[in-house]
């Protein structure tokens, strides 16, 4: 008996609980789902990182709003990323991973412009 996947959300601490599909999906890109594992890491730490920067600015009375709405900038940059990523994985759109960034090999969805992970353009996409 296989038991539920655990998943995070992003938007709180809390985890929920997704049943297991009994459809047979094909098993997610291994490039895929490693780059959402790192991007998951990522996200996780800098959230941790903009409470903590919160936390001291205003127990010192020394809020510096743009500091914190940079790195809200950047966070929100690795959670759209992150998005994409888990939508690929999903296989949402039937075929939507458009191939592999040129410089840098970052996969992409099928229209993208530019790469993701390191702007370049993605001609032909």
């Amino acid at each position: 008996m296989k038991l539920p996947r655990l998943s995070r959300e992003r938007t709180g601490a809390v985890a929920t609980v997704e049943p297991e599909s009994h459809a047979a999906s094909p098993p997610p890109s291994p490039e895929l789902a490693a780059q959402r594992d790192r991007l998951t890491e990522r996200f996780a730490l800098m959230q941790s990182e903009l409470g903590g920067l919160f936390y001291e600015m205003a127990i010192r009375d020394h809020v510096k709003m743009d500091v914190l709405i940079a790195k809200a900038a950047e966070l929100q940059r690795v959670d759209a990323e992150l998005s994409q990523v888990e939508h690929l994985l999903r296989g949402e759109g039937g075929g939507a991973l458009g191939g592999s960034c040129p410089q840098c090999g970052t996969p992409h969805a099928r229209g993208a412009a530019f790469c993701s992970q390191c702007a370049s353009p993605l001609a032909g996409s």
